[in-house]
């Protein structure tokens, strides 16, 4: 729960210089506030689909690129369900060590549904990778996490198909809006700059 609010305030800290420097000069026509309006900086707050195997709330933070009539852009959350794996060095099975948040990577893009000058509603698409499992060989000795030249001095990272829609409103700065993925459904709340 921490992390969320850590998330929050960094969002918080980043978006206001844009905020005073946008307030400095009032003198813009309403076409150079449209053009100056074009880069939306959100981070989303919400419930996981197995929130009762996660302890921890979903987040996202994305940025989009808007134009007239589109919009695309990336995306990171914290959502959904990643299993941490040990394989035994003597037998070769595996055992669930932990259950931990899965972080996604995706991609956005869609379309301006309605607006104008001030208020603008857009709809588009989700579409990434998310952690699905990661696998931890253990030594002879029974340790966890055993790293040698013959496993790259690594974990191995499982990834599966991420999906969903993002819906947002903006009014001339401030956005409001959802993001639904297969693993999570969050409030979005963003500042355009």
């Amino acid at each position: 729960m921490l992390d969320r609010y850590k998330i929050f305030c960094l969002f918080v800290l980043m978006s206001f210089p844009c905020a005073l420097l946008s307030e400095t000069d009032g003198e813009y026509s309403e076409v150079a506030d449209e053009d100056s309006n074009n880069v939306l900086l959100y981070i989303g707050l919400g419930s996981a689909a197995d929130e009762e195997l996660v302890d921890e709330d979903s987040w996202s933070v994305g940025l989009l690129l808007r134009d007239e009539k589109n919009f695309y852009g990336i995306d990171i959350g914290g959502e959904g369900v990643m299993i941490n794996q040990a394989r035994d060095y003597y037998d070769g099975t595996y055992t669930v060590s932990s259950i931990d948040q899965a972080t996604s990577f995706n991609l956005t893009a869609g379309m301006k549904i309605s607006g104008s000058s001030k208020l603008r509603v857009d709809l588009g698409l989700l579409v990434g990778i998310i952690e699905q499992s990661s696998e931890c060989p253990s030594s002879y000795s029974r340790y966890q996490c055993y790293y040698s030249s013959s496993y790259g001095n690594r974990l191995d990272y499982e990834y599966t198909f991420n999906y969903g829609i993002v819906l947002h409103t903006t009014y001339e700065r401030i956005t409001l809006g959802l993001r639904a993925s297969g693993e999570s459904t969050q409030l979005v709340f963003g500042i355009n700059f």
